[in-house]
């Protein structure tokens, strides 16, 4: 009976210790999930768009990066908290010579 109780105990507390992470696949994601939304749009300009998403989040439309024909628009989720849930690149130009693309040049995540 106590060796339950102390593997029910033991479980209780790895369960405690766990944390959920988004796991970054991309360089946008590396430089800006878990970032505040304020410091994304305090460098970058207002959204063009939000919707309100699950949970109390919000989907957030940005766009910007105008040079040369080119720009950016990416979709921020970004959590009740207002922290960076995910980013992600809705049109977006990739390098010729293989470089970070037009917004990861744009939102300072190139490498």
């Amino acid at each position: 009976m106590n060796s339950r109780i102390a593997i029910l105990a033991g479980v209780a507390l790895a369960l405690a210790g766990c944390t959920t992470a988004t796991i970054a696949s991309n360089p946008l994601q590396a430089r800006w999930n878990g970032k505040t939304a304020g410091s994304f749009f305090a460098a970058y300009g207002p959204p063009q768009s939000d919707t309100a998403g699950s949970g109390g989040s919000t989907l957030y439309k940005w766009r910007g990066g105008f040079a040369k024909g080119k720009s950016c628009t990416v979709e921020l989720t970004v959590s009740e908290s207002y922290k960076i849930i995910n980013i992600r690149a809705v049109a977006d130009r990739p390098d010729p010579k293989g470089g970070p693309s037009h917004c990861e040049k744009v939102l300072d995540a190139a490498k």
